[in-house]
């Protein structure tokens, strides 16, 4: 991993490698307090130098070395109040070049007070303190050339523009960075979200088929015994049967609230877990068998390559449909057949009886169920009565990679 990073940055261009670490380390040193300290005690040293180079000695006064300091002490202050020190400091500036012409360090000055402008604040005043600034220099350059032109005012007015539009192009490069930071942020946060809800759906999804598969089988055959031992004049035990029948009825009530809490909109994969497929359903149609409904199971040539998802998704809807029989139907028996047509596999659940009139088929999480599994995996699954008597669920599941 290493490695390959280390081979990324080295098909940089080289230019934009320099650019980058410029820019880290002007950041760096922006956001240290003491360079401050720093950029003042220079500010004072050069507007001192400055004119002794082009004068000699004799212009370091008291006055220059006062007004000098009076102009670089307010730069310690200059990020808090960018503005603020531009306004206090130009005056004494005008001051200086006009007692001992300090003129390149003046402009230095300037230049690093319009950066900080342009970088601390906003487009509009920008915008305003380079119309005020082209006035300064105009300004400046009356009072400190002997022979002001045109040109002395363009060169000067360019470095200290260019320097404040400096300081704007890298603020707008800040706040885009911020704003793509944000963006990556909010992205991040909304992936875990989705993940957070495609697992509990899974776990809705797993907790209907399994438990709730378990606690209606127990409920019918408790109810069928009973049924049978009342006839038989028993009295105990058919209590106790009740009593089974009541608890199981009590704990389906409470899982499909439970789940009606944690289903959400299925965006991706089938859940798998635990993984059950087509091969699994003889043992399914046994357990029902036990329970007093009797299925006919026709499963036709499967391919070899039957991918895991599509399996246990078929191994789920026909789990689905049959304990819907269980629940919401009269038939003693029903047909299940399973096969390939078209590049698709299509489950196919059929019974017989009538759908008992005190229950909502429609309304449960079952079907929704069925129709998230086949629809997860690029299928369809749909469900309703046939010929006028019994019920159907069918669904088509794509054999192929789509969603895989």
């Amino acid at each position: 991993m290493q490695v390959n990073g280390a081979v990324r940055s080295l098909e940089l261009p080289m230019a934009d490698r320099y650019i980058s670490g410029w820019r880290q380390l002007l950041g760096g040193l922006r956001r240290t307090p003491g360079i401050d300290v720093v950029l003042a005690s220079a500010a004072f040293a050069g507007l001192l130098v400055d004119p002794v180079v082009d004068h000699g000695f004799s212009v370091l006064t008291p006055a220059a070395v006062v007004l000098a300091l009076l102009a670089a002490l307010p730069l310690l202050a200059r990020r808090q109040f960018p503005l603020g020190v531009l306004i206090v400091v130009v005056p004494l500036l005008l001051a200086c070049l006009a007692v001992f012409h300090p003129n390149r360090a003046a402009v230095g000055v300037i230049m690093l007070l319009v950066f900080t402008v342009g970088l601390e604040g906003d487009r509009s005043r920008s915008l305003a303190v380079a119309a005020l600034m082209t006035v300064v220099v105009t300004v400046a350059v009356v009072l400190t050339a002997r022979r002001g032109t045109v040109a002395d005012v363009v060169a000067f007015a360019a470095l200290v523009l260019g320097a404040l539009f400096a300081g704007e192009a890298l603020r707008a490069r800040q706040a885009l960075e911020r704003a793509v930071a944000d963006q990556g942020s909010r992205e991040r946060e909304a992936a875990a979200q989705h993940r957070f809800d495609e697992q509990r759906l899974g776990w809705a999804h797993e907790l209907h088929d399994i438990i709730g598969h378990t606690l209606v089988a127990i409920n019918v055959r408790a109810s069928a015994a009973a049924h049978l031992d009342r006839r038989r004049g028993g009295s105990e035990v058919t209590t106790a049967l009740d009593d089974i029948a009541s608890a199981s009825a009590g704990a389906l009530a409470e899982l499909r609230s439970t789940l009606k809490d944690l289903r959400t909109a299925q965006a991706g994969p089938a859940p798998l877990h635990p993984v059950q497929e087509l091969a699994d359903l003889n043992e399914l149609v046994a357990s029902l068998g036990r329970g007093g409904l009797a299925v006919e199971l026709d499963i036709g040539e499967m391919p070899e390559s039957l991918r895991a998802a599509v399996s246990h998704a078929g191994y789920r809807i026909v789990q689905e449909g049959l304990t819907n029989v269980l629940r919401h139907s009269s038939a003693e028996q029903a047909c299940v057949q399973i096969g390939v047509e078209g590049g698709a596999l299509v489950v196919e659940v059929r019974d017989d009886g009538r759908r008992q009139a005190d229950t909502s088929h429609a309304g449960g999480h079952g079907l929704q169920g069925m129709k998230e599994r086949a629809a997860a995996l690029g299928g369809t699954c749909e469900a309703g009565p046939v010929n006028g008597a019994g019920w159907r669920v069918r669904a088509r599941i794509p054999v192929g990679d789509r969603g895989s």
